[in-house]
């Protein structure tokens, strides 16, 4: 397996992003998680290296929100980052910024483990097998999981007036 760490590195920030909100913070753990795993285990060839890398990150998080008292804190952090959003966008956008909303909408609606399957394997391309690692379950809770939870999300963005069919 060859290991792109450039592109791994990308998909574990925005993992980090998504949990933390903060860009700082995201590039920390990813940093962390790189270090812990080289520390650990010496190379990047390793046939588990993605799974291993995204656990460690998600530990690291969740380490942080224990540490922080979380909600309070991840609400905040949820509003800087919606109005960051809103504010780089211009006029000449309102289509897509009115479709992003509707799109974060719907995606809050999900419970937080659809949100998290979803991002992983759709938006970061982890493969199954990976993703079931990730989260300590198997690739046939995985895929059931999945197909729920891109059902519930196709009904959450028909209800915000968008096609669901991805």
């Amino acid at each position: 397996m060859t290991f792109d760490i450039s592109r791994q590195y990308d998909r574990l920030y925005r993992y980090c992003y998504y949990h933390t909100h903060n860009r700082i913070l995201a590039q920390d753990i990813v940093q962390e998680a790189f270090t812990r795993y080289m520390e650990r285990y010496g190379n990047l060839d390793e046939k588990n290296a993605v799974p291993y890398l995204y656990v460690i990150a998600r530990n690291l998080c969740i380490d942080h929100y224990r540490r922080q008292g979380t909600q309070a804190e991840k609400h905040v952090q949820e509003k800087t980052y919606e109005q960051e959003q809103t504010i780089s966008l211009t006029e000449s956008e309102d289509n897509t910024l009115l479709t992003r909303l509707s799109v974060q909408r719907a995606l809050s609606r999900l419970s937080e483990d659809e949100r998290e399957l979803l991002l992983l394997i759709s938006v970061n391309e982890v493969s199954v097998r990976e993703a079931g690692m990730i989260l300590g379950i198997s690739r046939f809770a995985v895929y059931r999981k999945l197909r729920l939870a891109q059902k519930h999300f196709r009904t959450e963005l028909g209800k915000e007036g968008i096609d669901g069919d991805y």
